[in-house]
C-alpha cells in the first residue's frame, strides 16, 4: 500500500465506492456496535466518509490513514482529529484503544498481519475491532468470477484477503478472538464489464495493486477477458452483502 497511490485517486474515491448513501449503511452497521461513550480509532480513516457519519450518530472518531491526499478531504469532515499514520506502525501507546474499526482497509495493504499485529497491541483487553471487508461478500456473476480468480493469482498466499477464513486465524495468532460476522446488509449495484475493466486500467481497483511484471500480465489478461464477454456495454446487477466481522482483544 503506497500513500501516493491513494493520493491520486482521492479525488474520486468517494462516488467510486458508493459515496455518501454507502458510507451512511456502512455507519448503520457500525454503529449499534460500538459504544458512544468511548473514543473510536478509525484505521484506514481514508476520505473520513465513514468517520463523518459514525460522528453524526453520536460517536466521537479519531482516524488515522496512510494518504496525506485522503487525510486532506477527512480533515474536512472531522476537524483535527485526523493524523497521517501506517497501519502496520500505528502512533498509537500500546492498550489504550477501547474500540476500532477498519473500513475497507486489510485487503490494501501489504500485509494484513502486520495491521492485526498492530491492532492487537493498541487494543486494551477486552478492546473491540469492528472490520468491514471490502465489496462485501463476492458477487457470482461473470464479472465476479473474472475478478475473483484475478485477486486469487495476485494473492495465493492471503497476505491481503479480508474475509473470516483468512483474518481469524491470523488474528487469532496475535490474540484477536474472532466472534463473528456480526451485521449483514443485502445490497446491489450495476456496472458493465466495460466499466470494470477501466476500473483495473485507472487503478480503482485496489485488489490489482501489486507490483511486477507478473501481476502487471495478469491484470492485461483479465481487462482482455472482461471485454470479451457477451455484451460488455451492458451493465450487470451485481448482489453482494456488506458484512461486520467483530473481534476482540483477548485478556
Amino acid at each position: 500500500m503506497k500513500a501516493a497511490e491513494f493520493d491520486e485517486i482521492a479525488p474520486g474515491y468517494d462516488e467510486s465506492r458508493g459515496g455518501t448513501a454507502r458510507a451512511a449503511g456502512f455507519a448503520e452497521q457500525l454503529a449499534p456496535l460500538l459504544d458512544p461513550a468511548r473514543p473510536v480509532l478509525d484505521i484506514g480513516v481514508g476520505t473520513g466518509i465513514v468517520a463523518a457519519e459514525l460522528t453524526a450518530r453520536g460517536h466521537t472518531v479519531h482516524g488515522v490513514d496512510l494518504s496525506p491526499g485522503m487525510l486532506s478531504r477527512a480533515k474536512a469532515r472531522l476537524g483535527a482529529r485526523v493524523a497521517v499514520g501506517d497501519a502496520c506502525r500505528l502512533p498509537v501507546r500500546s492498550g489504550s484503544v477501547d474500540q476500532a474499526v477498519s473500513t475497507w482497509l486489510l485487503h490494501a495493504g501489504p500485509d494484513n498481519r502486520a495491521v492485526l499485529a498492530e491492532v492487537a497491541r493498541v487494543l486494551r483487553p477486552g478492546g473491540r475491532y469492528l472490520v468491514i471487508p471490502a465489496g462485501g461478500t463476492r458477487p457470482t456473476d461473470d464479472i465476479g468470477l473474472l475478478v475473483g480468480e484475478l485477486e486469487d493469482r495476485l494473492d495465493p498466499e492471503g497476505s491481503r484477503r479480508d474475509g473470516p477464513e483468512w483474518l481469524a486465524p491470523i488474528g487469532a495468532a496475535h490474540g484477536l478472538v474472532y466472534e463473528g460476522t456480526a451485521s449483514e446488509r443485502p445490497t446491489s449495484f450495476r456496472v458493465s464489464p466495460r466499466a470494470m475493466a477501466e476500473s483495473l486500467t485507472r487503478g480503482l481497483f485496489t485488489g490489482a495493486w501489486a507490483v511486477g511484471g507478473e501481476a502487471s500480465r495478469l491484470v492485461d489478461e483479465t481487462r482482455s477477458r472482461l471485454l470479451a464477454l457477451p455484451d460488455p456495454d451492458v451493465p450487470r446487477v451485481r448482489e453482494t452483502a456488506d458484512v461486520v466481522l467483530v473481534f476482540h482483544r483477548g485478556t
